[in-house]
């Protein structure tokens, strides 16, 4: 007998599970309560130690790369050993606001222990909300031989969908497909993983061969506000993090006006082609350069974009609209690291 429950809603009205406002984002920008986020990154690339200086700063909120974080409770699942935790936390510590459970199935688990250890987890809430929920990583956890297998992955996203509906944030580090991918499909197990997550992270080493600090984190969400990318460092031995603001950073805000008066002159929002043709053609930027400034403005919550990114519904960008009619505010002054 089916146990489904059709339950009509206006489409104008907010659902009552709905996580949309500002006080939605756990770390503002990039991991947002009642969503499922993926983060992907080669192996020893750096996963685990960002999430440890997340994991830190929520301790207390205030700023992580420069992105405000909401002070609050933290379960990390991982398949580390409490001892390899325990030498992290010597170096950047969690506080008590954090708990891990470290290896808790012998092996892959089944379906049914999956789900009930999501369960055991979500109960947490009794005593106070979980703002932020982490498996580190995917495959060991996984109820199935393959993450390839979309049966298997599924069964492993929808006891954490049911977890994320009560406004936890949930993130999960994986492990990207062996072939080269282009930006956004990094992640190991195809359409059925990234086209069921809300939100795509991924995280890549800046500088040849790798040896180095910097790292650029990327982001694809079904979000508005979402941050684009984030380029950051660390500092070894500290809890130390730093924001490294890019060669593009500069570029953008040197284009910015020009796009904004393009989109001021504008009576309905533009897509990224409509608005090249404003452009003198030999000044005009190439399509995938104006298209990385509206991202950009659309992150820095300058521009609002709609449409769904297909060919028959296009992105479309504008003003905001209290904006379209006075003056913009000035881009606020870059930071640089120190400062």
């Amino acid at each position: 007998m089916s146990t489904f429950t059709l339950d009509l809603r206006p489409m104008d009205t907010p659902a009552a599970d709905a996580h949309t406002d500002g006080t939605g984002w756990v770390w503002d920008g990039v991991l947002a309560r009642g969503d499922i986020s993926l983060l992907t990154g080669v192996w020893k690339s750096g996963k685990t130690t960002l999430l440890a200086g997340l994991v830190h700063a929520l301790g207390g909120g205030g700023d992580f790369l420069g992105r405000a974080c909401a002070p609050g409770r933290v379960v990390v699942l991982s398949e580390e050993s409490g001892a390899h935790w325990a030498e992290r936390n010597r170096v950047i510590p969690a506080g008590p606001h954090a708990r891990l459970v470290s290896r808790p199935f012998p092996g892959r688990p089944t379906a049914a222990e999956w789900a009930d250890l999501v369960a055991a987890v979500d109960g947490l809430r009794a005593d106070g909300p979980l703002d932020l929920f982490v498996v580190d990583p995917l495959s060991p956890f996984l109820p199935g031989w393959s993450d390839s297998d979309s049966g298997a992955l599924l069964r492993f996203l929808e006891p954490l969908r049911r977890l994320a509906q009560g406004g936890t944030a949930v993130l999960v580090l994986h492990h990207p497909r062996r072939k080269a991918a282009a930006e956004g499909s990094l992640a190991r197990g195809g359409g059925a993983l990234l086209g069921y997550v809300d939100t795509i992270l991924e995280l890549h080493v800046v500088g040849r061969g790798g040896g180095g600090n910097r790292r650029r984190l990327t982001s694809r969400s079904r979000r508005p506000g979402a941050v684009g990318e984030l380029v950051y460092e660390w500092v070894p031995g500290t809890p130390e993090f730093r924001a490294v603001p890019t060669d593009e950073d500069a570029v953008f805000r040197e284009n910015w006006e020009q796009v904004r008066a393009h989109l001021a002159d504008r009576p309905a929002p533009a897509t990224c082609p409509e608005l090249l043709g404003d452009w003198p053609s030999e000044a005009a930027p190439a399509p995938t350069v104006l298209y990385r400034w509206l991202r950009r403005a659309v992150s820095a919550g300058l521009v609002v974009r709609t449409g769904s990114g297909t060919k028959t519904q296009p992105f479309r960008f504008a003003l905001p609209r209290a904006r379209q009619k006075g003056e913009l505010p000035p881009l606020p002054p870059l930071r640089l690291p120190g400062t």
